[in-house]
């Protein structure tokens, strides 16, 4: 039994790291819910939120932070020295190479090389969404490069992106807004801040992230993301070449066959949307074709829940290993 904090409890994603801890029932021996001043002393229905501070980490074994990479960066160490394990689901240390960055579908082996992490990152949903669809295909045939565009809902930016939905929704239905102005019934081709060259931030990490999950350093890896006016879920599309032939009926055996997907290949079934997916706990794939624009070409889509798989169920996977490692 381990004493667990959640930092960020009143966020989305910490709210729904602590019901996929109910849900697997979690051997938590005391709970304990912090946050910023914003949040501190509400109530939820599994206590009142605590004040995130110097000496809040003194009784906890095992801490999942789910606040954002500032409040990460100053926590983390606090939190580690003060005797806890600490799982990150914000972008603070995804790239840091000290720092183990983990599917564990793809590669839980990095937790279970009799190395003691303190910290272990959470990859973003997109890298969890490719990577646990890529990791299978590259075993079988190999990956020579892969072209990516996202299609992100508004929960993957939190409450505040759900509400702005909501508003620039009902803001355009009233005729109160033009269309452009918002997120509502529009689509934005660029999430994070812009780079030199015309990359995003956020694309540069995703490739980065990928790269790591899957030991692949000199992976040819080329992201668009977008925003779409969706309130929950993700969509991947993937265009991708591999080393050796691997036809799309192989490519589904082997995709049928590898943990944490579910592959949706019957013609006559809808493909897995965005807003389908939600609240399940797998990678969902469809529309695995050939791609006869490349020598070994492959195309699938990908659907998955970035706050529920993408986010808060890596998170306490994560936290299985390490509990089991640590007995």
């Amino acid at each position: 039994m381990a004493t667990v904090a959640v930092v960020g409890a009143g966020t989305l994603v910490g709210n729904e790291i602590i019901e996929v801890l109910e849900a697997r029932e979690f051997p938590i021996e005391r709970l304990k819910l912090l946050g910023s001043l914003k949040s501190a002393g509400t109530q939820t229905d599994r206590g009142t939120i605590g004040l995130l501070g110097p000496d809040a980490f003194a009784d906890v074994d095992l801490a999942f932070f789910a606040a954002g990479p500032t409040v990460a960066g100053e926590f983390v160490p606090v939190a580690v020295a003060a005797g806890a394990r600490v799982i990150d689901v914000s972008s603070r240390f995804r790239l840091d190479p000290e720092v183990p960055l983990v599917v564990p579908e793809v590669n839980a082996a990095l937790l279970r090389m009799g190395e003691q992490h303190d910290v272990v990152a959470s990859p973003s949903a997109t890298a969890i969404g490719l990577s646990v669809t890529l990791a299978p295909l590259a075993a079988a045939a190999g990956l020579s490069r892969a072209v990516v565009s996202t299609y992100q809902g508004a929960a993957s930016g939190g409450r505040r992106l759900l509400r702005k939905l909501s508003r620039d929704t009902i803001a355009l239905l009233n005729s109160r807004s033009e269309p452009g102005d918002g997120l509502g019934f529009d689509c934005i081709p660029r999430i994070g801040s812009m780079l030199p060259g015309g990359v995003s931030s956020h694309e540069l990490h995703l490739v980065e992230e990928t790269r790591r999950i899957l030991a692949a350093p000199e992976l040819a890896l080329s992201v668009t993301a977008v925003r779409v006016p969706a309130f929950f879920g993700q969509g991947i599309s993937v265009h991708l070449e591999t080393e050796r032939r691997l036809p799309a009926d192989e490519a589904v055996r082997v995709l049928r066959d590898a943990p944490g997907l579910i592959v949706h290949d019957d013609p006559n079934e809808r493909p897995p949307t965005l807003a389908g997916v939600a609240g399940t706990e797998a990678t969902h794939v469809g529309r695995i074709r050939d791609d006869t624009a490349l020598e070994h070409g492959l195309a699938l889509w990908i659907a998955i829940d970035s706050v529920r798989k993408g986010a808060a169920l890596n998170a306490v996977e994560i936290a299985e290993i390490l509990l089991a490692e640590s007995i």
